[in-house]
């Protein structure tokens, strides 16, 4: 059975008159705002490493350039009208309060029957209905790969959501969508499911939910206490790092590196099969920063001087052999003595290589911070020991 993997992008942030308290639907076509930008922006590093033969989105500005920036000129964009906003009628454009107070009784039913419609407007009812027609029709398109990448809005993807999972409307509030967030569907066999609501990129998973992937994956204890340990080297990376100036996702860095043996019962195929997992949770930074740890010089851009959290995880991992800290050179050259074939071996060498560059460019980070406080503490030390001359100079003369 074919699954593909839908992922709704809500747009960035749109510019909005005033606080942006105000009703806006598909009658109201605004562009992204500075901060909407950087939203999408955010967006894009979270599908690297995944492949879309196009994006799909509104017609509307908000979302054609969301999807233009999510882009990066990786992938054609492609517009689709069911894809757009909810049509709100009367209400486009209007303040919530003045919505309230001119249609008390629709605006408060509304908030309880979804089929409930603002005067000209469209339901959430019908919008669920036109948003899950086009989604359908997207993924049964034969040229459509098994990731499929949509912007569209936020009252058009709660109508969906709805329509899916059928919650209590006066929970409704539950389900939201931040500018700038992703909604993972599941599409098999002409349904869709929900795997994922609302995240952003900046997601990480819980403990709580690190334990349930553990058992979920049945991650043996030794392959946990290797988890912990690299997780305490990269920790001990990433905050000296921190002082010499280079800010990491501690978070998403935590995560990933107690999750990314996770699935190591796999084999070869662990990290694919680990990052899968935590994509279809929403934290699709986590699980790139997984995907990486065994290596793939193109992926861990080991051609400039940016130092990321795909870097540092796999250093660390390099680091620590079972539970103990061990140099490089000595991770290495213990798992060289299990390669027996050439292939193997050229493999190895070139994770080493790719492991030696990357502590390489840390340390040079870490000895630029070093060299610049030793030449700040010589310099106080000298003006100190001038003064303190200067003084004693005066002393003597009075």
């Amino acid at each position: 059975m074919v699954i593909k993997i839908i992922y709704l992008i809500r747009h960035g942030r749109p510019e909005m008159p005033g606080d942006g308290t105000y009703c806006i639907g598909r009658g109201s076509d605004p562009p992204l705002s500075s901060e909407g930008r950087k939203q999408a922006q955010a967006l894009a590093r979270c599908f690297e490493g995944l492949h879309f033969n196009k994006i799909y989105c509104s017609t509307l500005r908000r979302s054609r350039e969301t999807a233009e920036l999510l882009a990066a000129g990786r992938w054609p964009i492609c517009q689709h009208e069911g894809l757009r906003e909810i049509s709100v009628g009367l209400w486009e454009g209007l303040p919530f309060d003045e919505i309230r107070a001119k249609y008390p009784e629709i605006y408060a039913a509304r908030g309880e029957d979804w089929s409930v419609i603002p005067p000209g407007g469209e339901s959430l009812t019908e919008a669920a209905g036109r948003m899950e027609a086009a989604i359908k029709e997207i993924a049964a398109l034969p040229e459509t790969t098994n990731h499929i990448l949509a912007v569209t809005h936020d009252g058009a993807i709660r109508g969906l959501l709805w329509k899916i999972m059928k919650p209590d409307t006066k929970k409704d509030r539950m389900i939201r969508q931040p500018y700038g967030s992703i909604t993972l569907l599941k599409y098999a066999n002409g349904r869709l499911s929900v795997a994922a609501v609302g995240k952003l990129p900046e997601d990480y998973p819980s403990d709580e939910e690190i334990e349930q992937l553990w058992d979920s994956c049945e991650t043996p204890e030794n392959v946990r206490d290797h988890c912990r340990a690299v997780c305490d080297e990269a920790m001990e990376i990433c905050t000296k790092l921190k002082e010499a100036g280079v800010t990491l996702s501690q978070e998403q860095l935590r995560a990933a590196s107690l999750l990314h043996d996770m699935c190591r019962t796999n084999g070869k195929e662990h990290p694919k099969n680990a990052a899968k997992l935590l994509r279809e949770r929403g934290y699709l930074r986590v699980a790139r920063i997984v995907e990486l740890h065994h290596g793939e010089e193109r992926g861990l851009g080991l051609k400039d001087e940016v130092i990321d959290e795909a870097q540092v995880l796999y250093l660390a991992d390099k680091r620590i052999q079972g539970i103990k800290k061990v140099t490089v050179e000595e991770r290495f050259q213990t798992s060289l003595e299990k390669c027996t074939t050439k292939e193997a071996k050229q493999r190895h060498n070139a994770r080493y290589r790719e492991a030696k560059y990357i502590e390489a460019k840390i340390n040079k980070r870490l000895n630029n911070i070093l060299e610049k406080t030793l030449k700040e503490t010589n310099r106080r030390r000298l003006n100190e020991a001038d003064q303190n001359g200067r003084s004693s100079r005066t002393s003597a003369l009075s």
